[in-house]
């Protein structure tokens, strides 16, 4: 190798290292606990993504793989998502509400140790008492906070009758609060279930009516 050649080499690797990481990396010292809110008038649904860094995997396998026997059981998974949620406060008008687990999905511990196997845990907070008005959710997660870095955001509402007003995070967030409004005269789910019966059964009215052999 010439010495020009190995300047050039080493410029590029010099280049290579000072480059910044993509946006979407986290550290691998780091347990990345990114959290999505769904508001709905008679639920919120909860959805908790976990991606373990490579220092930190053989910890998180160590939470979750109690018994140590190299793989992570039905049991297992159930029991760590429950304790993941019991470090999770979420709260409706200022009342805390429980949260129930719904699903959590385990990927594969090859992927986990090598840091991009995420562990997805889902779940749902009833909130059907709330009604229509203005209401607040305050959600803090504290889950492992000495590995961990959080995100949090909030979905945009499938309900167009439900309207985000305002939204405040804290500097780590660790949490979020949602001010939103439930429109009063929305329709209710069941009269959205009521309109799709009545339109189905006009279609099938339409398509079975016979057809007259009349000739004009």
């Amino acid at each position: 190798m010439t010495v020009r050649r190995r300047f050039v080499w080493f410029a590029v690797l010099g280049v290579w290292l000072a480059a910044p990481a993509p946006a979407g990396a986290h550290r691998l010292d780091e347990y990345l606990q990114a959290t999505r809110l769904s508001i709905g008038v008679e639920r919120v649904l909860l959805e908790i993504d976990l991606t373990a860094g490579v220092a930190v995997a053989e910890e998180v396998l160590a939470w979750i793989d109690t018994n140590r026997d190299g793989r992570i059981s039905n049991d297992e998974g159930d029991a760590y998502a429950r304790d993941l949620l019991r470090s999770v406060v979420l709260s409706v008008d200022g009342q805390p509400v429980p949260i129930s687990v719904s699903e959590i999905r385990v990927p594969h511990l090859r992927e986990i140790r090598l840091g991009v196997g995420t562990i997805q845990v889902r779940a749902t907070v009833n909130v059907s008492g709330t009604g229509a008005g203005r209401h607040q959710i305050a959600y803090l997660n504290t889950h492992r906070s000495r590995w961990s870095v959080y995100l949090v955001n909030a979905l945009v509402p499938a309900d167009p009758g439900i309207l985000i007003v305002g939204q405040q995070r804290d500097r780590a967030q660790h949490g979020l609060t949602l001010d939103y409004t439930v429109r009063a005269n929305r329709p209710t789910a069941r009269t959205w279930s009521l309109l799709a019966a009545l339109a189905m059964a006009g279609v099938l009215v339409v398509t079975r009516r016979p057809r007259s052999n009349r000739r004009p």
